[in-house]
């Protein structure tokens, strides 16, 4: 099911149509996938009925559709994932604020998630809420990027 939407993405076809044919398929009625996927009721008929989803909807309508609980969860922000496809065995939970971050977690943990990954000041707490696994994400070279940058911005 996931895939047949990629691949509908991949081909300009109408993702709308697509995600209703899949929700149709799963016996699924709209409302029920909108509590599911976590997306207000308007937004989801909006696009079923052709509006494209911005990338954190996107994301929340792929990972409802993921059914299984072989995944690993992935919270980072928004920007960060952006333009990154991952393979169907990482489930994507973009956040914002911290808050987000902390929802987050317990809904990757709730959803069945074998492990976290999450940026080093999330881990720490994070290893104190959940009961599976968390992997931090070590961003040395995006790190070492950024700090050559801003020399470079402000000839030091």
């Amino acid at each position: 099911m996931i895939a047949r939407l990629a691949e509908c993405i991949a081909r300009g076809e109408d993702f709308g149509k697509c995600l209703e044919r899949v929700l149709a398929e799963k016996g699924l009625t709209p409302a029920e996938f909108s509590r599911k996927a976590d997306i207000p009721q308007s937004t989801l008929y909006k696009i079923l009925r052709g509006y494209k989803p911005r990338y954190d909807t996107l994301m929340k309508i792929f990972s409802a559709l993921h059914e299984e609980r072989n995944f690993v969860a992935l919270i980072a922000a928004r920007y960060v994932l952006e333009g990154i496809w991952f393979d169907e065995r990482v489930k994507v939970y973009p956040a914002t604020t911290l808050e987000d971050a902390i929802v987050a977690v317990v809904r990757a943990e709730k959803d069945g998630a074998r492990a976290i990954i999450c940026a080093p000041i999330l881990s720490s707490l994070v290893e104190k809420l959940v009961d599976v696994p968390v992997i931090t994400i070590k961003p040395e070279k995006s790190v070492e990027r950024a700090a050559k940058a801003a020399i470079e911005k402000f000839n030091l």
